[in-house]
C-alpha cells in the first residue's frame, strides 16, 4: 500500500514556535565516514508505478511523465508529503533525489523526507525554496522543529551551492549511527545528529502552492540487509561498485543540464525564428516604402525635365527680343496667350462634343434647324 501523509496538523505559522540548533556538530563538517556502495532502492520514473501516489483533485496533482514525477500543490494551507511504497529498514544509507521547483508562492519548497516514523510520528525533512536556500526540520510531536536556521528566518540558510529557481538540484543524504550528512550539488551544506530514529521510510515534500518535479532517487546501502561491511572488503569493492554509483548520479546530473540547455536553445531559437519574421516584415515595409519614394523621384525628376525645356524655349525668345525694353513684358504676354488660345481650344472641343450630343438626339436631321433656328424673323422660300 501507499504511504501518504498529509500534513495538515502543522502550517507554516507554526515553524516559529519551536526552534534548535543543529545538535553535535558544527555545519559543514562532515561525519558520516562511510561508503555506501550498494544501490538498493532506483527509480527514474520512466514509467508509472504503484510505489508513487498518483493524485488529481482540487487539491493536488501528482503524476508520472515523461520520465519526471510532477507535484503540484495547489492548495495554500499546507504542505504535502508523498512516502514511496518501500520498506526501508536500513539504518546507515544514502539517499539522492534530483528535485526542481518550478512555481512557489510565499511558503513554497519541495525536498525529501526520511527516517519517517509510522502514524506521522516522526521524521526529517531537508528541503529548499526559491529564494536559494535550505532549511532541514524535524517533525516532532504534531509540531516542527528546527534544526538550521534562526527563528528570524524561520529555519532557512542561504546557499550559493543551490541552483535558481526553475533548475535541478541534486539533494544528497547520508546517514550512519544518527549521524547525518547534507550535501546540495555535491557540496556539504549541514551535519548533525539525531539519535531518535533507527530506521525509517523515505519521500517527498511539496510545499503548499507549489509545483515541482523529481528527476530521479536512488537508495545506496552498505550491502543487503543493512550488514556493516569490514574495512578491508570495502576497500575491496570500492573501485568498481562506488565508481559505477557515482557514474550513475553524474550522468543523471549531466542529463539534467542538458535537458535545461536543450530548453534554453529552443527558447533561442524561437526568439530568432520570431526577430526574422519580424525583420522580413520591416523589410517588405521599406521596400514598398522605397518604391513609392522612387515613384515620387521620378515624377519629379520628369517634372523637372519639363520645366528645363520650357525655360529654354521661353529664354530662346527671350533673346529674340533682346534689347527690347518690354522684352520680359512680351514674354508674359506671349504666356497669357498660350494660356488664352488652351482655353479657347478648351472651348471649342466642349462646344463640338455639345453639338455632336444635340445631332444623335434629333432623329430628323438639321434642315429642320435651319429653317426654324434663325433669329430676326420669318425665312422667305423662293
Amino acid at each position: 500500500m501507499n504511504f501518504t501523509v498529509v500534513l495538515h496538523q502543522v502550517t507554516f505559522r507554526a515553524l516559529l514556535v519551536t526552534m534548535a540548533v543543529a545538535l553535535g556538530f558544527p555545519a559543514a563538517a562532515q561525519q558520516v565516514s562511510e561508503k555506501f556502495n550498494h544501490l538498493t532502492f532506483s527509480e527514474n520514473f520512466d514509467t508509472v508505478t504503484s510505489r508513487w501516489t498518483t493524485l488529481a483533485n482540487a487539491d493536488n496533482l501528482f503524476i508520472i511523465q515523461d520520465g519526471e514525477y510532477i507535484l503540484s500543490r495547489r492548495t495554500t494551507v499546507s504542505p504535502f508529503a508523498i512516502l514511496v511504497d518501500y520498506e526501508n529498514n536500513f539504518s546507515g544509507y544514502r539517499l539522492v533525489a534530483s528535485l526542481k521547483l518550478e512555481r512557489a508562492g510565499d511558503d513554497g519548497l519541495i525536498g525529501v523526507i526520511f527516517m519517517a516514523q509510522p502514524g506521522g510520528g516522526g521524521g526529517l525533512i531537508f528541503e529548499i525554496n526559491t529564494e536559494e536556500s535550505y532549511r532541514v526540520r524535524q517533525i516532532s510531536g504534531g509540531t516542527y522543529k528546527m534544526l538550521t536556521g534562526t527563528g528570524k528566518s524561520a529555519g532557512w540558510v542561504g546557499s550559493r551551492h543551490i541552483n535558481p529557481n526553475g533548475a535541478y538540484n541534486l539533494l544528497d543524504v547520508r546517514t550512519a549511527g544518527g549521524v547525518y550528512d547534507l550535501y546540495i550539488n555535491g557540496r556539504l551544506v549541514h551535519s548533525f545528529s539525531e539519535p531518535a530514529y533507527t530506521s525509517g521510510n523515505f519521500g517527498l515534500v511539496i510545499g503548499p502552492g507549489s509545483k515541482g518535479r523529481t528527476d530521479f532517487m536512488y537508495l545506496f546501502t552498505r550491502g543487503k540487509g543493512a550488514v556493516s561491511v569490514p574495512d578491508n572488503e570495502v576497500k575491496e569493492a570500492e573501485p568498481g561498485l562506488i565508481e559505477l554509483t557515482e557514474s550513475i548520479i553524474r550522468l543523471q546530473t549531466q542529463i539534467n543540464k542538458l535537458k535545461e540547455e536543450n530548453q534554453d536553445l529552443r527558447r533561442t531559437i524561437e526568439a530568432m525564428e520570431s526577430y526574422d519574421t519580424d525583420v522580413q516584415a520591416r523589410q517588405r515595409d521599406c521596400d514598398a516604402r522605397i518604391a513609392e519614394l522612387q515613384a515620387k523621384i521620378d515624377n519629379s525628376a520628369f517634372t523637372f525635365d519639363s520645366l528645363v525645356t520650357a525655360n529654354e524655349k521661353l529664354h530662346k525668345y527671350k533673346e529674340m527680343v533682346t534689347g527690347n525694353e518690354n522684352a520680359d513684358l512680351i514674354i508674359t504676354l506671349s504666356q497669357q496667350l498660350k494660356a488664352e488660345r488652351k482655353k479657347t481650344e478648351a472651348l471649342q472641343e466642349d462646344n463640338k462634343k455639345l453639338r455632336e450630343k444635340l445631332r444623335k438626339g434629333d432623329g430628323t436631321g438639321s434642315a429642320k434647324s435651319r429653317d426654324t433656328g434663325r433669329k430676326g424673323g420669318p425665312s422667305y422660300h423662293p
